[in-house]
């Protein structure tokens, strides 16, 4: 049988008809393929620093800094680092490498870049100024965050269950608001001297806390320095405190005293009492690729997706939430307001080849049989090169009305 780590390097050949080939030649059928990708083989990895370089889906490039730890036959996680404003990749990761080199995960830094399209940047123009024509996040969109996860999981082979997001000011901005919308990209997030939305300057911002209940299943480590004058730390506190209300079962919060704004106030040294509970916190960290319900809200089609449910045709200004349960094995509830569409991506580590799935979207119920499929496994996949996001089957349901 073909290894993981071939399989996974096979589907991402450019040639997808051969790649196709190849597979079938194999006799590799779908859900054979999908268990491959999903597979781990540990092997010694040398530890090695430098920088790489980084292309986005809007074909702008920048540099990332790269620290990959000594391995002894573990695959390791990856911890991505964004920066604050000024900053860069190779600026920022020195704060960081102690931590990846002590719970093996890969620490990368990528360097943000003007936008993409011309903006205003007044979700940042709040803190910074209005005038504010620097390098940023996107802090709704994908950026170059998934572009750092690619590359990490294929030339790295990391663990894709093991990917950390964290961020420092600017940075901790993007952490909140990309842990928000793609939070099944992750087995953890770290917000420092960050917030929700700096429009609560000048009140709550309601659309962006709307979509703060999607990161109740992401644990959270949030860090604040309590005399943080460019950000202040009751913004974290807010958004603490609400989801400690709804529930939330792993979050902590740390607001570090004196602290101010910059990396170097908060304690954060190796082996500072800091640093020792975020090891030990994040060290205990894993994503649950599969979960069996999943509750998601979205105000734009391209973070509609929540692990193995996607809403679509979501309209400009509004927002749509679903509730997705897998009530059994064969049947999927799902509710949902605000889309005209729900896509869901079947698995065969649920469904026997040749079941029925009984699927009800607002009541209204429809039987589809489960027919894994070797072009969807493997378009998937070289989709977002994350095997637990991998799909055998695609079923798009449009959304009845009420």
């Amino acid at each position: 049988m073909m290894p993981p780590h071939e399989a996974r390097a096979l589907c991402l050949l450019p040639d997808r008809a051969a790649v196709l080939a190849e597979l079938r030649d194999r006799k590799i059928d779908a859900s054979a393929l999908r268990a491959l990708l999903e597979g781990s083989q540990e092997h010694p990895r040398e530890a090695w620093s430098g920088t790489v370089e980084l292309h986005d889906d809007h074909g702008r490039r920048t540099d990332m800094a790269v620290r990959v730890p000594r391995s002894a036959g573990r695959r390791p996680g990856v911890l991505v680092v964004l920066h604050g404003v000024g900053g860069s990749g190779e600026q920022i990761l020195p704060y960081f490498a102690a931590l990846g080199e002590r719970l093996s995960l890969a620490v990368l830094c990528p360097t943000a870049q003007l936008p993409a399209r011309p903006s205003n940047n007044l979700d940042v123009a709040g803190i910074f100024g209005s005038r504010f024509h620097k390098p940023r996040w996107d802090l709704s969109g994908p950026d170059f965050l998934p572009a750092a996860l690619r590359w990490a999981r294929t030339t790295l082979d990391a663990d894709p269950d093991r990917c950390v997001l964290a961020g420092v000011s600017m940075g901790g901005l993007a952490t909140w608001n990309l842990g928000m919308r793609f939070r099944h990209s992750f087995s953890a997030a770290v917000p420092i001297n960050g917030a929700l939305s700096v429009w609560e300057s000048f009140g709550t911002d309601r659309r962006t806390r709307a979509l703060l209940p999607n990161t109740l299943p992401l644990p959270l480590f949030v860090v604040h320095g309590s005399a943080d004058e460019q950000i202040p730390a009751r913004f974290d506190r807010e958004s603490v405190d609400t989801l400690r209300a709804l529930g939330h079962k792993n979050l902590r919060y740390e607001e570090v005293a004196g602290g101010g704004h910059g990396l170097e106030t908060l304690g954060l040294e190796p082996d500072s009492p800091l640093f020792t509970r975020l090891e030990q916190w994040l060290g205990g960290t894993r994503r649950t690729a599969q979960p069996d319900e999943i509750r998601h809200r979205a105000d734009d089609d391209r973070h509609g997706r929540a692990h193995w449910v996607q809403v679509g045709g979501i309209a400009p200004g509004r927002a749509a939430e679903v509730h997705a349960v897998r009530t059994s094995a064969d049947r999927i509830e799902v509710e949902v307001s605000g889309a005209r569409q729900v896509t869901l991506h079947l698995r065969g580590d649920r469904l026997a080849a040749g079941a029925t799935c009984e699927i009800s979207v607002n009541g209204a119920a429809s039987s589809v049989r489960f027919a894994p499929d070797l072009p969807t496994v493997v378009d998937s996949y070289r989709d977002t090169a994350d095997p637990g996001l991998v799909a055998e089957q695609i079923v798009h349901c449009a959304v009845p009305e009420r």
